[in-house]
């Protein structure tokens, strides 16, 4: 895959960036709604942080299978 340096660092470390991502969402929600919400915001936080974490590895999944089917190895 040295013609596509993208989706090859994609595929390497897309598992861990759909982690940090969802990590980050959860952060990001909590510090947002925190001030409003006091410790109940943890729940709304765990939601944000899932989705965001679901969104970005089912993007890491099928960018893996289109380049699984289309390039060779």
């Amino acid at each position: 895959m040295e013609k596509y340096p993208m989706l090859d660092l994609i595929v390497r470390y897309g598992r861990p960036a759909a982690a940090a991502v969802g990590g980050l969402g959860f952060v990001l929600a909590l510090w947002l709604a925190l001030p409003a919400l006091g410790w109940a915001a943890l729940v709304p936080a765990a939601l944000a942080g899932g989705l965001a974490f679901v969104v970005a590895k089912s993007y890491v999944e099928l960018v893996v299978l289109i380049t699984d089917m289309l390039l060779p190895r």
